[in-house]
């Protein structure tokens, strides 16, 4: 029953990890003798369960990564005058095309650092509407 669950957390793990593929892992930790994962969890359960480790290690890097990049586009959102205490004023906000045509959950951290240029553009672009508007005033 071990191997099953241990099995079920490989699985788990290498969903998450975007790009990584079971047979290169593998082929990797096993030191280059067999690219099945039954054989070397059998032949080698020490460093089977290292890889685990280091594989659960990655994730909660890319994880950190995601929180990251979600509150570097929040505040910038926030600052574009999103209210960013509701998920539906921002996803609503995000599901522009212009934007990025998804809601945040959906978006890869990649996509989160292409998105971050342009939510400073609108910053900027409403910095120099304020002041516009501000000297109109100051005028009439």
């Amino acid at each position: 029953m071990k191997t099953k669950t241990s099995f079920a957390r490989f699985y788990m793990l290498l969903a998450q990890l975007p790009g990584a593929e079971k047979e290169e892992l593998i082929w990797q930790y096993s030191n280059m003798l067999t690219t099945s994962l039954q054989e070397f969890y059998t032949a080698n359960p020490t460093a089977y369960e290292h890889m685990i480790q280091d594989m659960e290690q990655q994730c909660s890097n890319n994880m950190q990564e995601v929180k990251f990049m979600r509150s570097a586009v929040l505040k910038r959102m926030q600052q574009c005058g999103v209210d960013t205490t509701k998920w539906s004023e921002v996803n609503k906000f995000l599901a522009y095309p212009q934007i990025a045509g998804k809601m945040l959950f959906e978006m890869s951290v990649v996509e989160m650092q292409q998105l971050i240029p342009k939510l400073e553009k609108i910053i900027a672009k409403n910095i120099v509407k304020r002041k516009e508007n501000q000297r109109l005033m100051q005028c009439n």
